[in-house]
């Protein structure tokens, strides 16, 4: 449905988005996800025809739209504001379009009733956007931008202003919204649990460059590099120098410390970074007997309590700090200084090279 095609995008000498290549396919729900500033709204904004790109094409529908204007593309935009109008109610602002259009006074009528079903506030029409609250303007916002049965909505932080609670609310009907229409959603957010949540795919973006594009799955079990595995979630990261490599497996040697991996195209004497998530590793008081398991001793330093999950950090024997998880009412019976041992399976240690 979009297709992306060796996009550049320039503010003045300052390149805010390199050479980006991307297709999203139709009834997709695809998250653009990164820090501020890593060029993912300025590429929503290209795609919605507000910034034109410096060089490159970008297709909709299998048709060239860099050079179309904003009006001209069958796309529509939902943003973080809302950008309602304050004067106008609800059944008014998602009319407005229509209006503009000059569609005919009964169809405006069907259209618009059928919008604010869709998104569950028909007894809410006559509120102007004041009387109604986060959630409720978010969704006339929504219900505005599809009544023009736009081919691909995009969605610049829609949900950054609600409340937690609100916000996970909205994920879910935000998702089941676009499962029931089967349009392209193009979803721009800098939150990971969110794109987590929502997401058929997402293209994680690091200071103008695409470092990803995978499942919420792959993007999470298989981060592609370093910046993936740290931004998306929490990881530990264990650098070192391979001393064997096999079909089977590497051995790493970190600081002092093995570590075998899942076997990745190094070879001997590269230097990988061994990434671990903390779920993915367990703690004991004493050594495991399971031989397949990676094992390395270290010192507790520190437990934080995050409600069913206690996170454990232990200090290891070449001084780094490794994060765990435990079931806080399952906790090991030990002390800050006492010792005990982490240990995972090696194919839950993903090989990162520079």
């Amino acid at each position: 449905m979009v297709k992306l095609q060796n996009v550049i995008k320039r503010f003045d000498q300052h390149t805010v988005v390199h050479d980006l290549s991307l297709d999203i396919q139709k009834g997709e729900f695809l998250t653009l996800l990164g820090p501020s500033g890593c060029g993912k709204t300025t590429t929503l904004r290209m795609i919605a025809g507000f910034e034109h790109p410096t060089s490159g094409q970008i297709m909709l529908d299998g048709e060239y739209v860099q050079e179309m204007a904003a009006y001209e593309r069958n796309v529509n935009t939902v943003f973080q504001s809302y950008a309602l109008f304050p004067h106008l109610t609800a059944y008014e602002n998602v009319a407005f379009g229509l209006r503009v259009k000059k569609v005919a006074k009964a169809e405006i009528d069907q259209r618009v009733k059928q919008a604010l079903r869709l998104v569950q506030l028909e007894e809410y029409a006559s509120r102007k956007p004041d009387q109604l609250s986060g959630g409720q303007r978010q969704r006339i916002a929504i219900a505005r931008a599809l009544i023009n049965n736009p081919k691909v909505l995009l969605l610049d932080e829609p949900l950054g202003a609600l409340d937690q609670k609100l916000r996970k609310q909205m994920q879910v009907e935000l998702k089941h919204l676009q499962k029931q229409l089967g349009i392209t959603f193009i979803f721009v957010t800098h939150d990971q649990e969110e794109a987590l949540t929502m997401s058929d795919r997402i293209a994680v973006m690091n200071k103008g460059f695409l470092e990803q594009v995978g499942t919420p799955t792959e993007i999470y079990e298989q981060p592609a590099t370093r910046f993936v595995a740290e931004f998306i979630g929490e990881t530990n990261m264990l650098t070192g120098t391979v001393r064997v490599r096999t079909s089977q497996r590497i051995l790493v040697d970190c600081e002092g410390l093995q570590v075998s991996a899942s076997p990745s195209s190094v070879a001997e004497s590269d230097t990988v970074t061994v990434a671990i998530r903390p779920e993915k590793s367990t703690l004991s008081l004493v050594p495991s007997d399971d031989r397949r398991l990676v094992q390395v001793p270290g010192r507790l330093t520190e437990r934080i309590y995050c409600g069913g999950m206690t996170k454990t950090v232990v200090t290891l024997r070449n001084g780094k700090q490794f994060v765990a998880l435990e079931k806080t009412d399952q906790l090991l019976p030990v002390v800050e200084g006492d010792e005990l041992f982490v240990h995972w399976d090696p194919q839950h240690g993903v090989v990162l090279t520079r």
